[in-house]
Parts: structure tokens; sequence; C-alpha cells
């Protein structure tokens, strides 16, 4: 017993060590925050490389991580893959050959005999057959996700003056049939994106919805494919009207899961998923929960309250740093195993991504402060708070004086949650999947492609030079 209390004592010091090196007056970095996000781009983007096609694997094979034990995540997700590559295929520096050897290897996986025999099969081995042990399955917001990359792909492909045929004969039949699919399955319970619940899920939901639309737009801008969007446009009016249900007046909060029938317990329904799906849907710039909308920030404002109390790390918070956020208050997945669940770099960042994006929509529309938000601004405002709280619901205009000052502080706000993801990162840029919440310390699989993907977005939603996703 000494012996392994020796240990841990010179494990704690050592990480004490990497996080205090920079003196006890400054946060361990050497780079301001600018800096960091040109560096941190650059190793993101080479990262993600790394972790598409790696040896021994098929072409067009986009890892989760390379990490093969503890955790082994070294499959390819429908979801994971298609979130990245929605993400990189807006980078220039992204090479289409990436992007067609990834539509190559999925539409391989569309045919691929499968344990469910559907399109939501989560994950597939490195030479692309199908996962065939326990999991939770079917996972139907994955094939929404794909044709929602797939149609940026064709996008990217006809601006930069490709062959139509490719469009017409490759990716619109894939599209079609990923799209048929949310059709006859969206009413069905499925697991969530954690892969923990078999319910109805607003993610899920979310996602289909926004790949509905997008093919609305998709084909009417593509005039020469002989399709009829008026289903799609039903099945997402359809998938709205379920998708209000989720909020809660009670709570004042959006919960993340209905009609449970098997899995995890959520007691607080609270779900860092819920504001992942607003980023994801923000660019259809239509303020159904998008994250500049009320019920939207009364819901990050529930999250970011349960995760202060939860984890120790946040507790006596450097005022440079944002909260540590993680997927659920009642998580239990440590990394590895079943313990206390830690802050997520996906999560965190997605707080950076919703408060810029919600910064695009009030300078579009202005922002109406009421009972549903009141204590997100609250929040964000601080000791200034009472100037905005003077009548029950208040409207700022583009342009005002008011809705400038609320701009400035969820600038700052939303920098500070950058600043967290630069703190626990890696020196090298390494960022896995979680960090420890209590010291910190990098937790999870190494290097998830999608942590890297989320810090992209989170940095392109900063940046008003660079399009959003």
């Amino acid at each position: 017993m000494s012996m392994l209390i020796s240990y841990l004592l010179i494990l704690l010091t050592g990480l004490v060590y990497h996080y205090s090196s920079a003196g006890p007056d400054t946060l361990p970095t050497e780079l301001s925050l600018e800096a960091w996000l040109a560096r941190q781009h650059v190793t993101s983007f080479k990262t993600i490389m790394n972790n598409i096609n790696p040896p021994g694997t098929s072409r067009g094979f986009f890892a989760a991580s390379l990490s093969t034990y503890k955790p082994d995540y070294f499959y390819t997700w429908t979801r994971d893959a298609a979130l990245v590559s929605r993400v990189i295929t807006s980078l220039p520096e992204t090479n289409l050959t990436i992007l067609t050897d990834y539509v190559d290897f999925q539409i391989r996986t569309q045919v691929t005999p499968t344990v469910c025999n559907c399109l939501g099969e989560p994950k597939f081995n490195t030479d692309g057959t199908g996962y065939t042990s326990p999991w939770g399955r079917p996972q139907n917001d994955g094939p929404a996700e794909r044709a929602i990359a797939f149609m940026k792909i064709a996008d990217r492909w006809y601006l930069e003056g490709h062959d139509q045929a490719y469009i017409t004969n490759i990716l619109v039949p894939a599209i079609t049939k990923d799209l048929n699919y949310i059709k006859d399955v969206w009413q069905q319970p499925c697991y969530d994106l954690w892969e923990e619940i078999d319910g109805i899920h607003f993610y899920t939901l979310m996602v289909m919805r926004r790949a509905l639309l997008d093919a609305v737009d998709f084909f009417n801008a593509h005039s020469d494919t002989p399709f009829r969007t008026d289903s799609y446009k039903s099945t997402a009016y359809q998938i709205e009207k379920r998708i209000e249900l989720f909020w809660s007046s009670h709570l004042n909060y959006i919960t993340s899961t209905q009609d449970v029938r098997n899995g995890v317990q959520k007691a607080s329904g609270l779900d860092v998923s819920t504001l992942l799906a607003a980023n994801l849907v923000s660019e259809r710039n239509d303020g159904f929960f998008t994250p500049g909308s009320d019920k939207i920030l009364a819901t990050a404002h529930a999250l970011e309250n349960a995760f202060k109390s939860i984890y120790p790390l946040n507790q006596q918070l450097d005022e440079r740093l944002g909260t540590s956020i993680g997927r659920y208050p009642e998580d239990v997945y440590d990394g590895v195993g079943i313990s206390l669940g830690n802050p997520w770099f996906i999560a965190t960042a997605a707080y950076t991504e919703l408060y810029y994006l919600a910064i695009k929509e009030w300078k579009q529309v202005g922002v109406v402060i009421n009972g549903i938000n009141r204590s997100f601004f609250h929040r964000l405002l601080g000791n200034s708070a009472p100037n905005f709280f003077q009548q029950n619901t208040s409207y700022y205009a583009p342009g005002s004086l008011e809705l400038e000052h609320l701009i400035y502080k969820a600038t700052l706000s939303a920098d500070k949650y950058l600043a967290t993801i630069q703190y626990h990162q890696a020196r090298n840029g390494s960022i896995s999947e979680q960090f420890d919440r209590y010291i910190g310390y990098m937790a999870g699989a190494r290097d998830l492609t999608w942590s890297h993907a989320a810090f992209l977005t989170a940095a392109k939603a900063k940046s008003t030079k660079r399009p959003i996703f």
C-alpha cells in the first residue's frame, strides 16, 4: 500500500509541475490566444490527416482515434467521420482526394452486411466490414450527418468546376439513400450520439431535419437532378413539431431524450448534445433552436450551472478560464471505464462555438431578453445585468449600445472556453477526448479526431474572416 501511495504522489507531483511550470501567476502557455489559435489550426488539421487512412486500413477510413487499447477507438464511426469530413471540406488545404476516398468508403458501408441490417449501423472496422460485437444500435443520426457531409462535398466539387457527372451518378444516389432512410425511421427509437440510451433524441431529430432541408436546397440548386423534394419538406415539418416537445417550461431547458426504452439514466435530462445540435444546424439561419434562440441559451445556462457544481476543476476557477463542460451531469464514463465522468474537449469547444454563432445572430436580428433566457444573460452581464432587466421583456436592436455591450461580454466569455482548451491540452497541441475533473490532465482516447474538428469549428466561429461550416 505504501508503494502505491508513493507512486500516486509522484504522479500527482508530475501533473502539478506540468500545469504550473509557467509560474504561479501565469497560465501555463507561452502564446497569446490568437497566436495559439493559428498554431493549433495547423496542428489539429495535421492530426486529422494523420487519423485518416492510417497504415493498414482501407482507403477512405477515418479513425475516431489511433488509440487501440483502453480505449480502443480504432474504428470509423459513421457519425464521427461525417462530422469531421464536413469540417475539412470547407478547408482549402484539404485535398479533394481525401473527400472522394471518404465518399467511396461510406458508399461501400451503405451496402455492407451489418448486425442491424440498416443504415444506422454505428461503426465499421478498418477494412470496411461491419462491427459485429454487441453495441448500441441503430444510431440514426449517422445517415443524416453523412447526407449533410455528402452535400457539402458535392457543393465543393461543383464550385471547383469538376464534372457534374460525379455528383449525379455517385453522390446523389448515396444522398437519397440516406434521406429515404431518415423518412422511414425518424419516428422510431434509436441510440443517441453517446451510444448509451435507446429512445427519441433531440440531437438526432435536429440533424435529420437539417439533412432534409439541406436536400431541398441542394436539389433546387442542381436542377438537372430529377428528384421531387415535397416529401423532404413535409417530413422536416413533422420532425419540427416533434422537436418542439423537448422543451420543458417547468425546468426551463430542453431535455435531450424522450420515450426511453433502455440505457443509462439521466435524471436531469440535460445533455450538451442539445447545444451540439444547435451549432450544427445554425447554418440554416432560420431561428429554429439556433444558438442565439432563447431556449438554447436557457439550456446552455442550465448545463453550465450543473457542471460548475459537479467538477472540482471548476471551483476557484482562474478568471481567465471558462467553465469546463462535460457531456451530461450524470456521466460516469471516464474515458476507459466506469467511475466518474470528466469534462470533454468537444463539449467545452461547443460553448465557444455557440457563443460566437449567437453573436452572429444578434448582429443580424438583435436580441430579446425574456423570462426564458434571462438567467443566461444575468450570468453573462454580471454586475451590469440590472441595467438590462428593467422590464419583463426587452429588445436590443442591431447596432444599439446595449447590444454592443452584450456582444462584448459574450466575446470575453467565448474566448475563456478556448483558453480552457489551450490550458488543458498537451503542450505539443495534442487534444484527447476528455480531461480529468480533478486535476485537468488529459484522459480518454488520445488525439480524438472529433476533438480536433471541434476545435476547428470553434475557431472558425470566432473568426469573422472565415466561413462557418
